[in-house]
């Protein structure tokens, strides 16, 4: 027995599955190194949960891992002699490691990503950050602000060194070997068995009629679409997205009845009218929840929550505010086309996908076809997640980034420039741009409210604790904005002016009230109109989210052409058509808001009914009781076509309104 067991040790194939089975243990410590370290995100995850995660998980450990070690797993089956030499094992050796050690770095790098990007890394991240030009300042913060996972990562990839198995230390005579008649025949069998248990690895199984394993695969096993990076691994969504496939049509109805059920194009002002040319700035608020208010949280810790935007809660009391505002999507790069165009994002960033080239209605086109001044403000490096492309696809005809701004003693050191100065340099620009005695729509998107959460030298504890970093950010920002303001307020086109103010996306959540489905959407979304052009009021009776604002500031500046977009006009006084609705979508779990009712929607399927109002933290799903709800089959209806629409319409670039 013990001759037969030295026999089969020291086989290139025994070498290869003792080093993948090491390979896959570590990838389960790292899925449990991944949720502890995230540990806030997933607080409604049980001992139970992780056990049926990492069950499930396996698959797609194996499926990666299959798909990263091919070549070794060929190199180690394939029927020929020299498998057995110190020279072509030294060779399967260093790519083993090399290739994993790659594998293992991506993976662990993502427990650190994730708190940002809500979801396991995909291929769309080279498109979002491959314009970077200061990857070394990132790196270099996420070392030091994350060195537990560093660490992990280090003790890993040394594990998986030295652990590495190779019995096979001298070469193999050639008397040594059966017989050629015995030889070639046993190891080709043995090499179709690697290459079937391999094929079975990477679709996930061995049952012929499903699909191969994908990221879908993951739901199953969780009792939320967000616990899905749980069981995925970063090697394996990276690998399967890096040639992504088309969104598939769905087709709930025909195409000819689309525009009966959900129409995008908002016809504003039919009635007709002169254009109120007054000038628009844009605040995109970088990671500025709902939550870090003190307007809206009030009632927060038995009334004693003040929140960490003093400035911007004055701001909002002097605004038309809405009581519910939402964001379209997760990502800063989701922000502007929804803000500015009234496309959301559906599964994927609309910017990274197939479609991003199509023919987009951009809010600075319309205005700029108006005889408006437009320019965009955004002090990164100006290749920073592409956005000068998109800002130019919209129709900005002016771009100022950190290139423009040219003082780099106020940069951060690692995204961009600090927002105090770049704010004001952002407010002499604008009046710059204002003196040219044209009306003028200038945006500008904030940055210092991003990972890593520097403050400039003398701020360190000039603004309040927070339980996450991100506070005392939020608070310099808030500062950031007051200076803003006390800049232009006496400048002449200052009454003139219509303020809009949208966070892109929701920052790191910090209180279990906004830690579900709906909190990770809730923003600030308000119109500041010193010049009295609006109400102050925060409206409880109307919805609103970020492909709103395009069609609702057009309808304040009695704008006459239709416009497109996914969202509606909030202002919209024909009570008896008005529909006050929200869609968004998170990786493909989709949720359509209808007045006080929010249902979730996923895999052409309903899968939950709450009362969000009631119901804020949506604990309770009504999906049992939903013969109780009237309106159910035309919220139904309505995300179905909304889905439909934006599938279609990409897909035949029918993103204008005609």
């Amino acid at each position: 027995m013990w001759t037969l067991f030295r026999s089969i040790r020291v086989q290139p194939g025994f070498v290869m599955l003792v080093n993948f089975l090491t390979v896959l243990v570590i990838y389960m410590l790292t899925r449990w190194f991944f949720y502890w370290m995230n540990i806030s995100s997933f607080q409604d995850v049980t001992f139970p949960d992780m056990i049926t995660m990492s069950k499930g998980g396996f698959r797609f450990d194996l499926s990666a891992l299959s798909y990263i070690n091919i070549l070794c797993i060929l190199m180690q089956f394939v029927p020929i002699k020299q498998r057995n030499t110190v020279k072509y094992q030294r060779v399967v050796k260093y790519i083993f490691l090399i290739v994993n050690a790659i594998a293992i770095f991506v993976n662990v790098a993502d427990v650190v990503y994730f708190e940002f990007g809500g979801r396991r890394t995909t291929a769309m991240f080279f498109s979002e950050f491959g314009g970077e030009s200061n990857w070394g300042s990132i790196l270099l913060h996420s070392v030091v602000s994350y060195w537990q996972a560093w660490l992990f990562g280090i003790a890993m990839i040394s594990a998986m060194i030295l652990l590495y198995y190779n019995p096979i230390k001298k070469d193999k005579d050639d008397d040594d070997y059966p017989e050629s008649k015995v030889y070639y025949p046993l190891n080709s069998a043995f090499f179709v068995i690697a290459v079937v248990l391999t094929i079975g690895g990477f679709r996930g199984g061995y049952n012929w009629k499903m699909h191969p394993i994908c990221m879908d695969g993951a739901d199953i096993y969780c009792k939320k679409p967000f616990h899905a990076a749980i069981v995925l691994n970063t090697p394996f969504t990276l690998l399967t997205t890096c040639s992504i496939v088309d969104y598939e049509n769905p087709q709930f109805f025909e195409s000819s009845k689309l525009d009966s059920l959900f129409y995008p194009v908002c016809n504003l002002n039919p009635d007709g009218g002169e254009m109120k040319k007054y000038n628009v700035v844009m605040f995109l608020m970088e990671g500025i929840s709902r939550e870090y208010t003190g307007f809206y949280n009030h009632h927060l810790d038995n009334g004693t929550f003040k929140g960490y935007t003093p400035f911007l809660d004055s701001l909002i009391s002097q605004s038309y505010s809405f009581e519910y505002s939402f964001a379209n999507g997760s990502r800063s790069v989701d922000c502007m086309p929804a803000s500015l165009t009234g496309i959301p994002r559906y599964i994927e960033p609309y910017c990274y996908y197939f479609y991003s080239n199509n023919t987009v209605q951009g809010l600075p086109a319309m205005l700029a076809d108006e005889g408006y001044n437009t320019a965009f403000f955004h002090g990164a490096p100006n290749e920073t997640m592409i956005f000068n492309g998109f800002t130019n696809n919209a129709g900005f005809q002016s771009y100022y980034g950190m290139d423009e701004y040219n003082h780099s003693e106020d940069f951060d050191g690692t995204w961009a420039i600090f927002d105090e100065p770049f704010l004001q340099y952002f407010a002499v620009s604008t009046d710059s741009i204002a003196k040219l005695g044209k009306p003028f729509m200038s945006t500008v998107f904030t940055a210092t409210s991003h990972d890593p959460f520097p403050l400039p030298k003398g701020y360190e504890n000039k603004f309040p604790e927070g339980p996450v970093p991100m506070c005392k950010t939020v608070g310099y920002f808030d500062y950031s904005l007051r200076r803003f303001f006390e800049k232009v307020k006496d400048k002449d086109w200052f009454k003139n002016t219509i303020f809009v103010f949208t966070a892109d996306h929701t920052g790191p959540t910090c209180r279990d009230d906004f830690n579900n489905e709906m909190g990770r959407f809730l923003i600030p979304i308000f119109f500041y109109t010193p010049g009295g052009q609006l109400p102050v009021r925060c409206d409880s009776t109307r919805i609103m989210q970020q492909t709103d604002i395009t069609p609702s500031l057009l309808s304040v500046l009695n704008y006459q052409k239709p416009v497109f977009s996914f969202g509606k006009n909030v202002f919209d006084r024909d009570s008896a058509n008005f529909v006050n609705f929200v869609f968004n979508d998170r990786n493909g779990n989709s949720m359509y808001y209808l007045d006080t009712l929010m249902i979730e929607y996923r895999n052409k399927e309903l899968f939950g009914i709450f009362d969000y109002k009631k119901d804020f933290t949506l604990q309770h799903n009504l999906i049992a009781q939903k013969e109780d709800f009237p309106q159910l089959p035309f919220m139904e209806t309505q995300i179905r076509a909304i889905i439909q629409q934006y599938i279609e319409r990409m897909k035949t670039n029918k993103l204008i309104a005609k």
